[in-house]
């Protein structure tokens, strides 16, 4: 088991037994108490359901990276980082699964130096020797 699966298993039965001795509460007409326990399961409900992400995620970076080292060509995850909504393609960090776009910097040519660009670019995957 790994680390994020027992801090989801130990949230889930803290927000059971929180559950439950709010409800013991509540039949002693302990009311006050009652709602102040009850009121944190919610987060240690939603603490679990980080954690089991978290381990999804690390499960599947894992088996990505044992394919990319068999020599698989794997497309990156998604979302590939914390990031990726507004990254426009671009790599966020060390974490980051998507590999790096060739560097676009169009805006500072003229017209012919757009054309030229464009020209080497469209053959940039070429395995040609030209």
């Amino acid at each position: 088991m790994t680390r994020h699966q027992w801090t989801a298993h130990i949230c889930r039965a803290l927000a059971l037994g929180e559950l439950a001795s709010a409800t013991v509460l509540a039949t002693e007409h302990r009311w006050w108490h009652a709602a102040l326990i009850a009121c944190t399961a919610p987060s240690l409900l939603a603490i679990a359901a980080g954690a089991r992400r978290a381990h999804h995620r690390s499960r599947a970076e894992a088996q990505r990276t044992a394919r990319l080292e068999a020599g698989e060509q794997v497309q990156p995850l998604v979302p590939c980082c914390p990031f990726w909504k507004h990254s426009d393609g671009q790599v966020h960090g060390p974490d980051c699964t998507r590999p790096p776009l060739p560097r676009r910097d169009t805006y500072r040519l003229d017209d012919a130096g757009r054309a030229t660009f464009e020209e080497i670019t469209a053959r940039y995957d070429d395995r040609s020797a030209a």
